[in-house]
């Protein structure tokens, strides 16, 4: 049995580097550092099988864990400064533009991301367990269909796990710094069977308060809190044949601020470096500015002289046209169901001075200054994902020339999401969206290798994958407004009294001027 030296770290300092040198033994140590970080040979599987990333002759970008490690690479959004012509989001990936376009149900990914060999239709699933106790990453870019499927057609990017090994192995890591930073890591290695069996479990825990300030209710916006753990097995039972068991763990509880839906910071709003906090609904009608006879108050092109005009080009004739703001109640199309809820802060249809000032304070037109991020919100924006995944594979070298292999894939999840669809904190009126997303996914993969020669190889393989979604995604609002609440009130001529009468009865009301 061998035995390693424990490793134990802790950094203090969310984003702050500290280092020293003294001549002449600081150039020495410089030339130290930079040999610690040249790469003489990197190990890919991006063709499936283990090759030098110098024969691979695919567009790849592989990072090692010691890489990760010596660069901060905590999470896909740090990745993607390291990874050319790529851009990573929390749940999808694009490469050289090539992406995922749109989430909802049949919105298959660009880019099929892989944990230890195992396909996931969700990045989140593969890159939310931090990079922790990770072997190496590998984005691949350009079309990868012919070993990676359809649903590879912009890239593909595989995430490796270190192995269990037959050594005692053990390390922790913790991270401290501001907005409430608190991170812990830690991971312990053992051989149960010697030259056997090893088994290898890693935890990652990562807690941060939010980093945008919020006007309303809750905790400020854009927190961190996730939750990881993994246990490995590695069975090697003869020298030709080995087996692979990799289960995870996951859940992320956080204040939710970013990716999609979200938006919450205002740059602007109609153009202008400030809320509307003055009309009650949104949209314009165009006037005609000689129409001011009180009588013609309906009309639609009535010119109201207390509003200001708001000019247009016409996009079509190329015309200056003259428009003002809809009127609720008045106007066709004004009252739809979507009211502007800034004009609303203190009251229905009611946002004072003092509130009117805040909320444009916390409009960000020009230059942003990170301190000075803010929103507002009713408090309930959340974001919530568990998870849990299976990674299994078993390998068989047959002979010198042929090798089978079987990958095993289950992935379960839930994954709940709330954001403020209005941009405000108003009791009055309320918007918000919410999306739940459940699903199991399943799949076999049977792959073979054979090396025809030294120069020539053939690789095959057969998938099967079993995917089961429900996904749902509605407006609500949370405070019980009554268009959410009450059913709907027929009053027109259809109403529901009418329906109960007779057909021949409601077909001569049609026919007829009955009363």
């Amino acid at each position: 049995m061998k035995s390693r030296t424990t490793i134990t770290k802790t950094l203090i300092g969310a984003s702050a580097l500290f280092c020293a040198s003294y001549a002449p033994n600081g150039l020495l140590a410089a030339e130290a550092e930079l040999d610690e970080r040249r790469i003489e040979e990197v190990t890919v599987t991006a063709e499936r099988r283990e090759a030098s990333v110098q024969d691979t002759s695919i567009s790849i970008t592989a990072i090692t864990g010691d890489s990760l490690e010596s660069f901060g690479i905590r999470n896909q959004e740090d990745l993607q400064n390291f990874v050319p012509a790529t851009t990573i989001q929390p749940y999808d990936a694009t490469i050289r533009g090539v992406g995922r376009n749109f989430r909802a149900l049949g919105g298959d990914p660009g880019i099929a991301t892989y944990m230890n060999g195992v396909y996931s239709e969700d990045l989140l699933t593969a890159t939310a367990a931090t990079f922790w106790d990770v072997e190496r990453i590998e984005v691949l870019r350009g079309p990868q269909g012919t070993l990676y499927g359809r649903n590879a057609v912009g890239g593909a990017i595989n995430v490796l796990y270190k192995e269990p090994t037959d050594e005692i192995d053990y390390s922790f890591k913790s991270i401290i710094g501001n907005f409430g930073t608190q991170e812990a890591y830690g991971m312990l290695n053992v051989p149960l069977i010697e030259d056997t069996l090893s088994a290898r479990i890693n935890l990652a825990i990562r807690d941060r308060d939010g980093v945008i300030e919020e006007l309303g209710t809750g905790p400020d916006i854009d927190g961190l809190g996730t939750e990881n753990a993994a246990v490995s097995f590695k069975w090697t039972p003869t020298d030709n044949i080995e087996v692979n068991l990799r289960q995870n763990f996951m859940e992320i509880d956080r204040s939710f601020g970013g990716a999609n839906g979200a938006g919450l910071v205002v740059l602007n709003e109609d153009g202008q470096g400030s809320r509307n906090t003055a009309n009650l609904v949104p949209g314009y009608r165009f006037i005609d500015t000689t129409n001011t006879d009180p009588g013609n108050f309906d009309n639609n092109n009535w010119y109201d002289q207390s509003q200001p005009i708001l000019n247009f080009t016409n996009p079509t004739t190329g015309a200056a046209d003259q428009a003002q703001r809809v009127r609720p109640g008045i106007d066709p199309g004004a009252f739809n169901g979507v009211h502007n809820a800034a004009a609303s802060l203190d009251g229905f249809n009611n946002t004072s001075d003092a509130s009117a000032a805040r909320y444009n304070d916390c409009v960000f037109p020009g230059d942003i200054a990170g301190d000075d991020l803010c929103a507002a919100t009713n408090g309930l924006n959340r974001e919530n994902f568990k998870q849990q995944g299976t990674q299994f594979n078993i390998s068989w070298d047959v002979n010198e020339k042929l090798e089978l292999k079987y990958i095993f894939g289950y992935n379960r999840l839930s994954y709940k999401r709330t954001t403020d669809d209005d941009n405000t904190a108003s009791q009055f009126h309320d918007r918000q969206f919410y999306v739940n997303h459940e699903a199991d996914y399943t799949s076999h993969e049977f792959q073979a290798f054979y090396d025809i020669s030294d120069t020539v190889s053939i690789t095959s393989g057969y998938f099967i994958y079993d995917a089961t979604i429900d996904q749902r995604g509605d407006f609500y609002s949370s405070l019980a407004e009554s268009r959410m609440v009450n059913p709907y009130a027929d009053n027109t001529s259809l109403s529901a009294e009418r329906l109960r009468e007779p057909l021949e009865l409601r077909v001569w009301r049609a026919l007829l001027p009955v009363p």
